[in-house]
Parts: structure tokens; C-alpha cells; sequence
């Protein structure tokens, strides 16, 4: 019995040692708990007093935390602390304590120097800034956190020896990032830009580094000074060192992140010369160019190519894509003179010649039809030109679908508008989920639109803001939103529907009968929102009619009327255009495209509004 009883009791008292030690780690957890709260509460408070310019109070916070959790975050603020209340003694403690807990690292050395410099003792911590700087670091590493400790304490030009020395010293890895951000950081931005350009001459390894790090620099609008360094410099070189490749292939790289495409051009035919290419540079730009609807340029770039004859490689692409470039350059930009219109007529009635009335030359069968139409009156003929297409073997279905949608488009300017609007709708029902099908059910609503049937219009264009051709779904919403926000307090479209008459007649080149209308619409509705694109469609018929000042004087009506409506940018840009290419009045130029990039930064002419504006900076009037 006295055994048993012995057991129990060994148990027992075995069970009572664990629970003293669960009971003790419970209690030194709660104490571990307990302490980081309370560091928590003190960093916070501590944080609190120093932005209240508290100093005392933080400094005896932020001390005990350091000692608790020796962080250079924590040293900082109490060091800043000590600082601010000018307890250089304590300082200069606190920061030799660190030092000796931390040997060979040189950053507390120049903190050292840093407090006898703030203590009043300026000249005795500039001779330790300058021995720092000029002994460097046994390593690249050490030199590195040395030129951040001086950084830290804006010694900028004693990092700047250290990293020069360092450069010098363990030229095994470049230095040149470090060096352009230390030089950026003080301003000196030839410098910078210098270092990113050596570092890129020294091996073609780092070449997308520097392109990836100069790309955020050039997309950046806030960063124009910087760009503008980078050009000065690229250019700076090229010129200096007129064999090494490696900066005009730069220069061309800028120009075409930077949509400089004048530029572009430049190298990329100098470049094509030095390398011997045959046109390759300059026809991939040509194209680049087409993209970016820089036509007159492609038309450029495009004759370069011919007249390099058989050398090239590219010689027949260029020859049928320069006919496409003049053809936009005069179609979507209206940027022509009369004499260019007979002289593109010609050169495709050639070229169609030389390779026939075949499957290869719908394009041109058709952009010929479209210049005889609504450029030199030969409406008849191009007709006779588009209908053979329906039956040319091996075309392709969707070519006979835009040939046929042509067609319809010369029968509406003709005036024969239920023949157009039965085309359009025939080619709706045959290409009902395609581009071309798209494009025909917008001309439908567009067709109803004309004809006062706005709610029949806005059925279509509903359906058609969800089109997958993103150019045909923003036509049908822009038309869509000018039927909605018109609609009259009445519910009606009166003065819509007038407007759209207009619109219609200035289509049909019927600009007299349209100016008529458009006064009948400002007269009977002369507070109506519709009245500034009224305005705009008077403009434009007077550019169209080359009657320039007028069509100056109702542009600036149309921004005045509202500043904030969807056209008040439009007018804008066109204003720039004419003083910029017409009354070459490139000052005033200037100023309307400056204008457009500081109070329309959402606008889609903002790319050509900065373009145009460099250009006229770099270019000054004469």
C-alpha cells in the first residue's frame, strides 16, 4: 500500500512540475506579448510626437525602442530627434555607441561628421567627408553604402567622388546606374543622361537595360526636361562620333518612342545608307508610319525606296504603298493641293494598267473610284469602275462587299438615297457578324439619321456600340450620344433633325444649301447644344472651300460656344493645323497646341498636340 501511495505521489508530483513550467511559459509568453504591445503603443506615440515637433517626448520614446529593437529606421528618428532639440553631446554618444557595435562600416563615420558638421564644427567634419571620399571602400559594396551614407546627408558631391573613385577601382561591374541616379538626384541631367549612354557603348549586354530604364523616362509626360536631354545628348553624339552606330540606332530608337517621326526619317535613312540595307530600315518605318497616320511622311519614306530602283528589295511594295499613302494623305487628312489630285488619278489608272483589272488591284479599282467621286466630279465614271468588281473572279467576298458599300456611298452623295440605303442593307444581311457587315449597319443608321428617323437609329447604333471593330463601335456611340443629348423638351428632334439635314447636304458637297440650313438652325435654335457642332460643320466647309480666315473665325465661335463640350478640342487642333500649315504663323501655333496638352489631357489629338509642339520648340519661327 505505502508503494502504491508512493507511485501516486511520484505522479503526482511529476503532473505538478509540468504544470509549474506550462504555468511559467504561459506567464513569459504573456510577458513577450505584453512588451510588443507596448512597443507598438510607444512607436506610435513616439511617431506622433515628432510630427507634433515634439522632440523631448520622442527622443525618450524612440531610445528605449532602439535599445529594445536596433533598427536603422529607429536610429534615424532618434538620432533626428537628438538633432532637432541640438543635444549634440548626446548625439555624438549615441552615434560613436553605434559605430563601435558595428566596426568597418564606414556609414557612421560620415554620421559622425554629420553631427560634428550640425554641432557648428563645419570645416573639421568636411576634411572627414573629403578623407572618406578620397580613401572609397576596400569593395564595391563598401563603397556603395558609403556614397548612401553621404547621400542620406545630402553630401552629394563627396557620393559623387566616391562612386567616380569606386568606378575607377572595381571596374569589373559598371557603375554608370548608380552614377546617372546620383546625377539626376543633383540635377545635372547632360551628366546622367551621359552615364546611361556609356554604360549602354560599353557592351551590348546592357543595351535593354538602359532602353527599359531611358522608356520609363521618355513615356513619362512630367519628364520632359529629361527627354529633352536625352534627344541633346543622342544628338550631341551622333555628331561627334559619326561611325559608331550605336547612337544614331539610339537616336532612331527615341525618335519613334517619342513619335518624332521627322526625326525617325533621318536615321533611318542614314543608317540604311551606312549599313547598306537596300530600303529595309526605311520601309519598316514607312509602315510604321502608315500606322500611326503620319501619311505625308510614308509618302517620304516610300520614295526613298523607289528611288533606290532595283537595289531594293522593297521596290514593288513601295511602289503600290505609296499610292495608298497619298490616297490617305488627301482622304483622311484633306491635306492636298489641287494639282495632287489629277496627278494620283493618273498614277493609278498606270499602275492598274501594268497589272490589270484583277483580284491584285481591287484596292487601288477602288480608292480610284472614291477619288474620281467625291474629289473630281467624275461621279459617272468611278460608278463604271466599282460595278465590274461584283463579277472578277478569285476577289475575294468582303472586297466585293466594300466595292458594293462604295457604291452606295456615290449614290447617297448623288442623291439617290433609297438606292444607297437598299445596298447598305444588302450587305448588312450578307456579312451580318463581320467587320464589313458592321460598317454597312452603321451607314444604315447613319443612312435613318439623315432622314430624320432618329429612334429607328438609335436601335441600330445601340446594337452596334458592342461591334468588335472598335473604329465602326465609337462612330455608332459618338452618333448615338449626339441623338440622345438632342432630343428637344418636348421629345422631339426638331432641331436635330435640321442639323442633320445639313450634315447631309455638306456630304453631298451641296455647301451652299447646307450653310443655308445650318444659319436656319442657329437662328431658330440659337441656344440649342447642337449649334457649336453646327459651327464646326461651317468651318469645315470653309477649309474645304479654302476660305481659311473664315473657317479660323468659326472655329474659335465653336470653342467659345463651349469650352467644355466634345468639340471644344477639335476646334483646337484644327485652329493649330491652319496656323501651323496655313497662315505658317507658327508661334500662335504653338500656343493653341500647348493649349490642347495643359487643359484637354484626355483628348485624342494630345499625341499630335506634343508632337507638333516639340517640333515648333526645337524649330523656332524664323
Amino acid at each position: 500500500m505505502s508503494g502504491l501511495i508512493k507511485v501516486n505521489r511520484a505522479v503526482f508530483n511529476g503532473k505538478q512540475s509540468i504544470g509549474v513550467h506550462v504555468l511559467t511559459l504561459l506567464l513569459l509568453l504573456l510577458s513577450v506579448l505584453n512588451s510588443q504591445a507596448q512597443t507598438e503603443v510607444d512607436e506610435q506615440l513616439a511617431l506622433q510626437y515628432f510630427q507634433n515637433q515634439e522632440y523631448n517626448k520622442a527622443a525618450e520614446l524612440y531610445q528605449g525602442i532602439y535599445q529594445r529593437k536596433p533598427s536603422p529606421y529607429f536610429y534615424n528618428y532618434y538620432l533626428d530627434c537628438l538633432l532637432a532639440m541640438q543635444d549634440y553631446k548626446t548625439a555624438k554618444s549615441f552615434v560613436n555607441q553605434v559605430a563601435k557595435k558595428n566596426p568597418g562600416q564606414l556609414k557612421y563615420q560620415v554620421e559622425e561628421a554629420y553631427v560634428l558638421q550640425q554641432s557648428g564644427n563645419g570645416e573639421k567634419a568636411q576634411k572627414i567627408y573629403e578623407k572618406l571620399a578620397k580613401n572609397g571602400g576596400k569593395s564595391r559594396a563598401e563603397a556603395l553604402s558609403l556614397a548612401d551614407a553621404f547621400m542620406v546627408r545630402n553630401q552629394n558631391q563627396f557620393a559623387l567622388k566616391t562612386l567616380q573613385k569606386a568606378k575607377k577601382d572595381f571596374n569589373d561591374q559598371p557603375l554608370n546606374m548608380e552614377l546617372a541616379d546620383l546625377y539626376f538626384k543633383m540635377g545635372d541631367l547632360e551628366a546622367m543622361m551621359a552615364e546611361y549612354l556609356d554604360l549602354a557603348d560599353l557592351s551590348d549586354s546592357y543595351l535593354n537595360q538602359v532602353q527599359s530604364r531611358l522608356q520609363m523616362i521618355i513615356s513619362d509626360p512630367s519628364q520632359e526636361s529629361l527627354s529633352e536631354s536625352l534627344r541633346a545628348e543622342l544628338i550631341r553624339r551622333t555628331q561627334k562620333y559619326p561611325n559608331k552606330t550605336l547612337y544614331s540606332e539610339f537616336l532612331y530608337w527615341y525618335s519613334i518612342q517619342r513619335k518624332e517621326y521627322d526625326l525617325a526619317l533621318i536615321q533611318a535613312k542614314a543608317l540604311g545608307r551606312q549599313f547598306n540595307d537596300g530600303g529595309n530600315r526605311v520601309y519598316e518605318l514607312a509602315n510604321i508610319l502608315m500606322s500611326n497616320e503620319q501619311y505625308a511622311l510614308a509618302v517620304d519614306a516610300y520614295q526613298v525606296i523607289l528611288d533606290m530602283g532595283n537595289k531594293s528589295n522593297f521596290y514593288n511594295a513601295a511602289d503600290i504603298n505609296i499610292l495608298q499613302a497619298k490616297f490617305m494623305k488627301i482622304t483622311a487628312q484633306k491635306n492636298f493641293q489641287t494639282n495632287e489630285l489629277v496627278v494620283l488619278e493618273s498614277e493609278y489608272l498606270k499602275k492598274i494598267d501594268l497589272y490589270g483589272r484583277n483580284s491584285t488591284t481591287v484596292l487601288m479599282m477602288i480608292n480610284l473610284s472614291y477619288l474620281q467621286a467625291f474629289y473630281l466630279d467624275k461621279i459617272e465614271l468611278a460608278k463604271q469602275n466599282l460595278i465590274p468588281i461584283e463579277s472578277m473572279p478569285n476577289v475575294q467576298a468582303e472586297s466585293k462587299a466594300q466595292a458594293k458599300l462604295m457604291l452606295a456611298d456615290m449614290m447617297l452623295f448623288s442623291g439617290e438615297k433609297w438606292g444607297a440605303s437598299l445596298l447598305y442593307k444588302q450587305v448588312e444581311k450578307a456579312f451580318k457578324n463581320e467587320p464589313v457587315g458592321f460598317e454597312a449597319k452603321y451607314k444604315v443608321a447613319k443612312f435613318f439619321y439623315f432622314v430624320g428617323e432618329m429612334e429607328w437609329a438609335k436601335v441600330q447604333l445601340k446594337v452596334l456600340s458592342g461591334a468588335t471593330s472598335k473604329l465602326i463601335a465609337n462612330d455608332a456611340l459618338d452618333l448615338y450620344l449626339r441623338i440622345t443629348e438632342n432630343i428637344s423638351p418636348d421629345s422631339s428632334y426638331d432641331a436635330l433633325s435640321i442639323y442633320a439635314r445639313a450634315e447631309l447636304l455638306t456630304y453631298q458637297k451641296q455647301y451652299k444649301r447646307a450653310i443655308q440650313t445650318m444659319d436656319t438652325l442657329i437662328s431658330l435654335f440659337p441656344n440649342d447644344p447642337i449649334i457649336d457642332d453646327a459651327y464646326f460643320q461651317k468651318a469645315m466647309i470653309a477649309k474645304d472651300l479654302k476660305e481659311y480666315s473664315k473657317a479660323d473665325s468659326l472655329l474659335a465661335q465653336t470653342f467659345e460656344y463651349n469650352r467644355f463640350g466634345s468639340l471644344a478640342d477639335n476646334a483646337l487642333i484644327e485652329r493649330a493645323r491652319l496656323f501651323d500649315y496655313v497662315f505658317e504663323e507658327k508661334q500662335r501655333a504653338q500656343t493653341l497646341y500647348q493649349q490642347i496638352i495643359l487643359e484637354y489631357q484626355g483628348s485624342l489629338f494630345t499625341v499630335e498636340a506634343r508632337m507638333r509642339y516639340r517640333a515648333l520648340q526645337n524649330k523656332p519661327e524664323q
